[in-house]
């Protein structure tokens, strides 16, 4: 019997644009990303409770999908480093068009690991439900835990995949060295709040 493994497909371009283009409203700094530590912590902890369910640790591969150009590519492989000491796999692509992007890589890994045999739970850290949601259906149908590791409110499609978890990014305990400015229902308090502009008249 195939031992049992817990697969984190982290799609970096997906979580930089949503944090700098939809949260942030510029680009993040370093010490706005989400810290590689902390997720680390998080996964050998969910590995540890998932003994519950199964009755066995399992294995736990977390890979970080990265575009990259040549300007960047000297900044990418300093983090990639950092990444691959915590333990993680890095997959470099060179991005040579605007529309180029990790998505197939990031899909072709996980039905490799399904075809392998063993996959407890696929973490999909995306908000991209075009590309993920119909590969989250399949392995809930097929007996596989799936979580959607994101911001929730710009992840409607995927969170809406019948039977997958949805865990917020900013639960992960360290993820982000302070609380983010989004805006959800929930963060709306009883007496209202003003959202200040962001162009000007």
């Amino acid at each position: 019997m195939t031992d049992p493994r817990m697969l984190l497909l982290w799609d970096s371009p997906n979580i930089d644009m949503v944090l700098g283009q939809l949260i942030l409203r510029r680009k993040p700094t370093g010490r706005e990303r989400p810290r590689i530590d902390a997720l680390r912590g998080w996964l050998r902890e969910r590995a540890d409770d998932a003994v519950e369910l199964d009755g066995e640790r399992p294995t736990v591969e977390a890979s970080v999908f990265a575009n990259v150009t040549e300007r960047t590519f000297t900044g990418v492989v300093g983090w990639a480093e950092v990444v691959r000491q915590q333990g993680f796999r890095m997959f470099l692509k060179p991005k040579t068009r605007d529309d180029s992007d990790v998505d197939d890589d990031i899909l072709d890994l996980l039905a490799e690991r399904h075809r392998e045999g063993g996959l407890r739970e696929a973490l999909i850290m995306s908000h991209d439900g075009m590309a993920f949601a119909e590969a989250a259906k399949l392995l809930i149908a097929d007996g596989v835990r799936v979580t959607a590791l994101v911001f929730p409110e710009h992840a409607q499609q995927l969170c809406q995949v019948d039977g997958i978890e949805v865990f917020d990014l900013e639960d992960v305990p360290g993820l982000f060295e302070q609380a983010l400015p989004r805006l959800t229902f929930a963060s709306l308090p009883a007496e209202g709040r003003w959202l200040e502009p962001i162009g000007e008249i």
